[in-house]
């Protein structure tokens, strides 16, 4: 029952102001064409209907409203309170480490084998590193014997080579070259 009152009450607004809407409209379209009283007069009439039509949607609302329960009952509302307790941390990002798979133990390493007939190059020795001159070709340092590194570039438009020696894993000393001539020597 209280559904129908509402939808009443509803419709006779929805009513009202279409009747508004539709003689606003009318009266602006006749205000154009036909000036005077009767304009006024005609809007006045179309307005006390409206009038009366929703004082008696409004009366009838209010007498089926005063026996009926309420819509919708609101009360006092709920103070919130402020959270004691901190927020947590965020969560830790773990990173695994991996370690290496330990070696094994027993390991052999493989010796080249020499043929018969064929000579091991000569081990430079720290003696015929120091006999090592400016200036001296490129020929004439390999003839002592080959290095245990070398490293070839370019440099300012030259060839700069570095020979680094190595006497049984301890390291002898380096000869710089440019252009094929020794340009700086290093011992250890």
């Amino acid at each position: 029952m209280r559904l129908i009152g509402m939808l009443a009450v509803l419709g006779s607004f929805g009513c009202a102001q279409s009747l508004v809407e539709h003689a606003a409209a009318a009266a602006g379209g006749s205000v154009g064409g036909v000036a005077g009283k009767k304009t006024s007069d005609g809007l006045s009439a179309i307005f006390e209907k409206v009038n009366k039509q929703t004082q008696k949607a409004a009366k009838g609302a209010t007498g089926a409203r005063q026996n009926a329960e309420p819509l919708l009952e609101v009360g006092p509302g709920v103070p919130k309170q402020r959270a004691t307790v901190p927020p947590p941390p965020p969560p830790l990002h773990r990173v695994e480490v991996r370690k290496p798979a330990p070696l094994p133990v027993n390991v052999r390493v493989p010796v080249p084998m020499i043929e018969p007939g064929l000579e091991l190059p000569p081990q430079v020795t720290l003696a015929e590193l120091r006999g090592v001159t400016r200036g001296m070709n490129r020929s004439d340092v390999l003839k002592l014997g080959e290095p245990a590194a070398r490293i070839t570039m370019f440099d300012d438009g030259h060839v700069v080579e570095i020979y680094r020696y190595l006497d049984r894993n301890v390291d002898l000393g380096a000869v710089r070259l440019t252009d094929g001539a020794v340009s700086g020597i290093m011992l250890r």
